[in-house]
């Protein structure tokens, strides 16, 4: 698992590095992000998912996002982020409300900004850094043992930022195969820093606002 993690790591970092530290490759991507803010703004809807770690526990953190496709090069957006259904972990001789054992979940939402930039197209794949960042809140409650009855809830500020890259093959003009992987630091109190890890996703991306044009196109 520690080997996975740092595999990931260190591919991201190589990933941005190679990128960003050659000069030739700055000026390119200053040009070329100058000329698709002179194009006129699509609106677009889309979905995201992260699986991460949380707790030594796979988690999915999804996510719905607006905002503004300029020239398919940037993409600036708004997005609402959560847990749908964070993981109960039983803790033994843990301090909580003097009780020698209690479940503990964990659960996180925030509001974030973000880009994503798409450094190389040729037509059915491209290859895209997103960044992001925003702010919210991270839940930690806690449990009796029949998992019902709530004991404690305590609510912590969250700054999380992320950086990674994407890859997608596109199969239909409005849907694409998606993978990706990177980095999601979360910023806080040492409760919230411990659910700073890596993440991936794998899936289906369907580009809703491309999809409504395809179809109004067909009538």
């Amino acid at each position: 698992m520690e080997r996975s993690l740092k595999f990931i790591q260190f591919f991201v970092v190589l990933s941005i590095l190679s990128i960003s530290n050659n000069l030739q490759a700055q000026n390119h991507i200053l040009d070329s992000a100058k000329m698709a803010f002179r194009e006129k703004p699509t609106f677009y809807v889309a979905f995201h998912n992260r699986n991460t770690v949380v707790n030594v526990q796979k988690t999915k953190l999804y996510g719905i996002v607006g905002g503004f496709d300029f020239n398919k090069k940037i993409k600036l957006y708004l997005g609402v982020y959560g847990f749908v259904k964070p993981n109960k972990l039983l803790l033994t001789n843990h301090p909580v409300a003097d009780k020698d054992s209690v479940y503990q979940s964990i659960n996180t939402e925030n509001i974030s900004i973000g880009a994503d930039y798409t450094f190389y197209n040729n037509k059915s794949l491209y290859l895209s850094i997103p960044f992001q960042i925003g702010v919210g809140t991270t839940h930690y409650k806690y449990w009796e043992l029949d998992q019902n009855r709530l004991i404690r809830k305590d609510n912590y500020l969250n700054v999380p930022i992320e950086l990674g890259t994407n890859a997608y093959i596109k199969i239909l003009p409005f849907a694409a195969l998606k993978g990706g992987i990177g980095y999601r630091f979360s910023i806080g109190k040492k409760e919230v820093t411990r659910l700073t890890s890596p993440y991936y996703n794998l899936g289906l991306a369907i580009f809703i606002g491309e999809g409504i044009q395809f179809f109004k196109n067909l009538n």
